[in-house]
């Protein structure tokens, strides 16, 4: 039996269920009702001839026994029954019914149940789920079970996130409905291998890419979640072994994370090739829609023309109104709600209102219910109002909790967690958090920390072993807009920071933000950020996850710090930063040129000193970095910029970029030395090489020509795969209000 969980259904999806399982067993079409005033009817069959009416009582009581089930059947259902007068009544429940109990529930319903037979326990309704695997593909909620999702993710300790991402699955399972974006993607990964799920914040982006790792996961493949860095996809990569990779907000979570673009410029292109090349390997990605449109401003690679074949678009306010209320139903079904406030949503007009709001979105809906249940039990009296002042005012779901129901410890806690990049590390937020709040340490900090987080789970925060990072992208979105209002807040984040990567994640949030009002609060604190700097820049632990390319990114904060001018400790303390830029491994070529592109452009002469020796091991490194035709043009434009900065890039760069041009080209055609050869670049690619050898002298005149004759073959249509194995939803009339019934209180 634990190849279905039963318990993971909605009572609608009960329903549906049996009625697709007794259409089957009973060879006639049936009818799903909306509750009435008489009750009594789940499914109905009306014979066109004398063989009259058949009715199946579903009742989906997975926490109840036996002995209530009988109760409720015989003073409940027994005299709607009676009423009804239907020539055959059935009944069907989840719960485990013996020999005994089904013979008594036959026995109350002598005359219209045929034999105990009539009465199907959650033994035989399992029994009729093996016999018939194709009902059980059309319900993704019960084939996808959660222990299957849970074991093959927790027995993975190659998983940076294992117990996080498996939870996060679960609970997306839980609410998701299907939907057009779902077949897209799917069919997406099925040719492509690769799907770049993209849509505004709240859409169900995140949710949409749980439900199609759990549903590779069924076919075998190991989920892989690379947190938000694409190059630890290579990492991870298993060349036997099916892998189904994972990279949420692979730009950056609410703005721009430039490391993050940088990474995905470079490994993107190459990284869809080689998944789409191999037939044991997936790829997922989600980003919003705003920070992919900014991405592509600065990085060539990330174009529309390269990205848009792997692209599905989510916007949960052009999803059907069938699809967006049964969204609803389900995040209400799973949520603590209890019966009388369910029941308040049970009217057409009330949760009609709700599904056709402008500003429905899945996330909105999962926050207010969660304020609901958790915060604000004085608004309880109506909550459809609640869910609707929330949808006409989004940031007041946050507002409220942040600015009027968070104690001192607890908004503390949020605002210090605002200074880590993306999460941060238990203890040493516990340290930075101590700070910010200011008095003198007693020995009741770490009860008063334990507290604080406890009371901010799960709805703000959530702990991953040593790991706290918010819930939800859309708080720091909210808190970008608070600190823009109360710039006292973002000195105050300055003045008690401990860790040199709280006041770059402060500055980078600024910088980045799409409006002016942050930019302006930080800047305004920028006399303190330098004081700051100057205390904290010896420490080397981080508050936060570690950055791509860490010392430039520290490298860069307190360059930009030093215009227009800057104290002797903060000149020194630059200098310092830029001489780690020479450790083994040094940065990436890219964060490399960015940093010697500002010190050249600085206004402190120190710094400026620096820059012909960071633009040679800018340009060193971006030699080793070249490895195909993709890395050239950054190559070209690394070289470009850096020749007025050095005598030796100036002298060497243009033969370098000659001779990189020709090694590569030359690896490229003698792959076609083997008449089977198949190209493993784009056409475009090719096309580039082969116009660069036209002008070169080579030996190489048969495989150019062999390539060549590849090129100007006719494109065929890449085969096509097996239809997905997700079904495609059936909407049928009036489904909502059979589903929203179910909530009327008896």
């Amino acid at each position: 039996m634990d190849e279905f969980d039963l318990g993971r259904l909605t009572d609608f999806d009960f329903e549906e269920l049996c009625k697709d399982l007794f259409e089957v067993v009973l060879g006639c079409p049936l009818e799903v009702f909306a509750r009435g005033r008489d009750g009594g009817v789940d499914l109905r069959h009306i014979a066109p001839t004398s063989d009259g009416t058949t009715i199946i009582q579903c009742k989906h009581w997975v926490k109840s026994g036996r002995d209530a089930l009988v109760r409720h059947l015989r003073k409940d259902e027994l005299p709607k029954v009676e009423r009804l007068v239907p020539d055959r009544y059935l009944v069907a429940t989840t719960v485990d019914l013996t020999v005994a109990s089904k013979d008594e529930i036959a026995e109350i319903f002598f005359g219209f149940v045929r034999s105990p037979g009539d009465i199907y326990g959650v033994h035989e309704i399992v029994a009729l789920l093996r016999q018939h695997p194709a009902i059980v593909r059309r319900h993704l909620r019960l084939w996808l079970a959660s222990s299957a999702v849970l074991g093959s993710l927790l027995n993975r300790d190659i998983l940076l996130r294992s117990r996080a991402l498996a939870h996060d699955i679960d609970e997306s399972l839980r609410v998701f409905a299907p939907h057009p974006g779902q077949e897209q993607a799917r069919r997406l990964l099925d040719g492509q291998h690769s799907c770049l799920i993209v849509g505004p914040p709240g859409a169900g982006k995140t949710t949409l890419a749980h439900v199609l790792l759990a549903d590779h996961q069924a076919e075998g493949f190991t989920i892989i979640e690379a947190t938000n860095r694409l190059n630890n996809v290579h990492r991870m990569w298993e060349d036997e072994e099916k892998q189904i990779f994972f990279v949420d907000d692979f730009v950056g979570q609410t703005t721009l994370d430039e490391g993050a673009a940088r990474v995905a410029n470079q490994e993107l292109p190459r990284l869809l090739r080689m998944i789409r090349e191999s037939s044991n390997k997936r790829l997922v990605l989600t980003s919003r829609n705003y920070l992919i449109k900014q991405a592509r401003e600065h990085h060539e690679r990330l174009d529309a023309r390269k990205l848009d074949p792997y692209g599905c678009i989510l916007d949960a306010t052009t999803l059907p109104s069938e699809i967006r209320a049964e969204i609803f139903y389900n995040h209400v079904y799973f949520s603590g709600l209890d019966r009388r406030q369910r029941a308040q949503l049970a009217g057409p007009n009330v949760y009609q209102a709700i599904v056709g709001h402008r500003n429905y979105s899945p996330r909105l809906l999962e926050h207010a219910i969660a304020e609901i249940v958790e915060l604000s039990a004085e608004e309880h009296q109506n909550v459809a109002r609640t869910i609707l002042q929330n949808f006409e005012n989004p940031a007041h779901l946050w507002e409220r909790l942040i600015e009027e129901v968070l104690e001192a410890d607890e908004l503390a806690l949020v605002l210090t967690l605002y200074t880590a990049n993306r999460s941060a590390d238990h203890d040493r937020l516990r340290e930075a958090w101590w700070a910010h709040l200011g008095p003198v340490a007693t020995s009741d900090a770490d009860r008063r920390f334990r507290r604080a987080l406890r009371r901010l789970e799960p709805v703000i925060v959530r702990l991953d072993h040593d790991q706290v990072e918010f819930s939800n992208p859309s708080i720091v979105d909210f808190l970008h807009e608070h600190l823009a209002r109360h710039p006292g807040l973002v000195g105050a984040l300055v003045d008690s920071a401990v860790f040199l990567d709280q006041l770059v994640t402060i500055w980078t949030a600024a910088s980045r933000r799409r409006t002016k009002a942050l930019y302006a609060a930080v800047a305004s604190q920028r006399d303190r950020l330098r004081d700051a700097v100057v205390r904290v820049h010896e420490g080397e632990l981080l508050l936060g996850e570690y950055r791509d390319d860490q010392d430039a990114v520290d490298a860069r904060f307190v360059v930009a710090l030093g215009k227009p001018d800057a104290s002797p400790e903060l000149v020194a303390v630059g200098l310092g930063l830029l001489a780690e830029l020479e450790r083994f491994p040094p940065p990436r070529a890219s964060a490399l040129h960015e940093v010697t592109v500002d010190v050249a452009a600085s206004p402190i002469s120190a710094w400026r000193q620096e820059a012909e020796k960071l633009a040679e091991l800018t340009y060193s490194e971006a030699i080793r970095e070249v490895n195909d035709w993709d890395d050239i043009d950054q190559f070209v434009t690394i070289v470009n910029e850096l020749m007025p900065l050095s005598r030796k890039v100036a002298a060497e760069g243009e033969k370098e970029i000659e001779s990189q041009k020709l090694a590569i080209s030359i690896e490229e055609l003698e792959k076609w030395a083997d008449e089977d050869h198949e190209a493993d670049i784009d056409d475009d690619t090719l096309e580039q090489i082969l116009d660069f050898m036209d002008t070169e002298f080579h030996d190489l005149d048969e495989e150019h020509n062999r390539a060549r004759r590849y090129l100007d073959r006719e494109s065929e249509p890449r085969a096509s795969t097996p239809a997905p194995l997700l079904p495609k939803p059936v909407y049928r009339p009036h489904r909502a209000d059979a589903m929203f019934s179910l909530f009327r209180e008896k």
